[in-house]
């Protein structure tokens, strides 16, 4: 007699069969797994095309299906951290990013919490500074804290991160929950969860970029956030990333505070986070964390005048890139006066398109540099 019904889940790489039932009542039918199931996390939805052999084409087509139905459940404005896949039919649920943000990260007990400053009592920390993404996701249930995390543990291992600490329920400290509770999205959805909760910890180093990682799941028990509605038991992950130092395309990011530091220390400063599509010179979105850094910087000095100068690379030919550079400077330069106010007598935008490049254009790492806004004093 075959075992109840349970959750289909896709088969380990060991088993050449799994069992389903189609509806309560049916009886037990073997079926094939894919037989390109990749190996590494199978409880993962891919956002992004990363499987490069084509022995892996038909999980890839597989796994991009699952994910369609949590992405149509994502909040407006929500989207994955870079290069960081999310657990099966996971939605996000809520989420913030700022450009410049200081991060504490345990890497030990929470032991206790003042509520009175806001401050947690942990054995073993490191204060972090850079870009900040914090998302919360929803698992359908079903899932168990153990399993999504073990998931995301084997993931990020893949990935080339290295653990730093990580613990599980009460032995993560009593107050756990207060600390993710006060900094980030989810509030108490977060706080009143400890007993079947795990965290770990985590840090890769690319170049002269580093991100860290700080994973917390909990099976939610308690606690209201009206923004949105868990049920009891249902597993909830929070995921924090901190990235810092140079990234990918050469830039830093940066503060209102630090534009103005290193306009008066080296007189021009790259603005990370000015993103554009392909060959356009429309503002994506993702752009307005460091824009309001700019405006901020714009608001606190009102006196000071600048420039805004687009940069390309050598792709498309002289007159191409030189129009396009103005064209992105001045979609810069609008955005910064219609949106927040600024005088555009204080603003000047200036295409340079290929002419002042920062690395050598004969590679893509070198082309993503010199693609870039610089802020220079008038």
């Amino acid at each position: 007699m075959p075992p109840p019904c349970r959750r289909l889940r896709i088969a380990p790489p060991s088993a050449p069969w799994r069992r389903r039932c189609d509806a309560p009542g049916d009886r037990y039918r073997s079926t094939p797994r894919f037989a390109s199931n990749p190996p590494e996390s199978p409880m993962f939805s891919r956002r992004r095309k990363i499987l490069p052999a084509s022995a892996y084409l038909v999980a890839a087509a597989w796994l991009a299906l699952a994910a369609q139905p949590a992405a149509a459940a994502d909040r407006a404005g929500c989207r994955d951290f870079e290069g960081m896949m999310r657990f099966q039919n996971a939605s996000i649920a809520l989420c913030d990013s700022r450009n410049f943000a200081e991060y504490t990260l345990p890497t030990g007990r929470i032991t206790g919490f003042d509520f009175r400053t806001n401050t947690a009592e942990i054995e073993d920390k490191q204060e972090l500074e850079g870009r900040l993404t914090q998302l919360l996701y929803t698992i359908p249930k079903g899932a168990s804290s153990a399993e999504v995390f073990r998931s995301y543990k084997e993931y990020l291992a893949s990935a080339g991160y290295r653990v730093l600490y990580e613990a599980k329920g009460p032995g993560f400290g009593a107050a756990q929950g207060s600390f993710f509770e006060s900094m980030g999205p989810g509030g108490q959805i977060v706080a009143y969860s400890p007993d079947q909760s795990r965290y770990l910890a985590a840090v890769k180093e690319d170049g002269g970029a580093k991100t860290s990682i700080a994973l917390y799941i909990v099976e939610y028990d308690g606690g209201y956030n009206p923004d949105l509605t868990v049920e009891k038991g249902q597993v909830v992950v929070r995921l924090d990333a901190v990235q810092s130092g140079e990234l990918k395309n050469g830039m830093v990011a940066v503060s209102a505070a630090d534009i103005a530091k290193r306009l008066d220390s080296a007189g021009q400063v790259i603005l990370s986070g000015i993103l554009f599509d392909f060959n356009k010179a429309q503002l994506k979105p993702d752009s307005r964390t460091a824009l309001d850094e700019i405006a901020a910087f714009l608001k606190k000095d009102s006196a000071r005048k600048v420039y805004l100068v687009g940069h390309t690379d050598n792709v498309g030919g002289f007159d191409f890139n030189m129009q396009l550079s103005q064209a992105r400077a001045d979609a810069v330069v609008a955005d910064l006066v219609a949106t927040y106010g600024i005088n555009p007598a204080r603003l000047k935008g200036h295409g340079a398109g290929l002419l002042a490049p920062i690395a050598s254009n004969a590679n893509e790492d070198g082309r993503a540099k010199n693609r870039r806004v610089e802020l220079i004093p008038q």
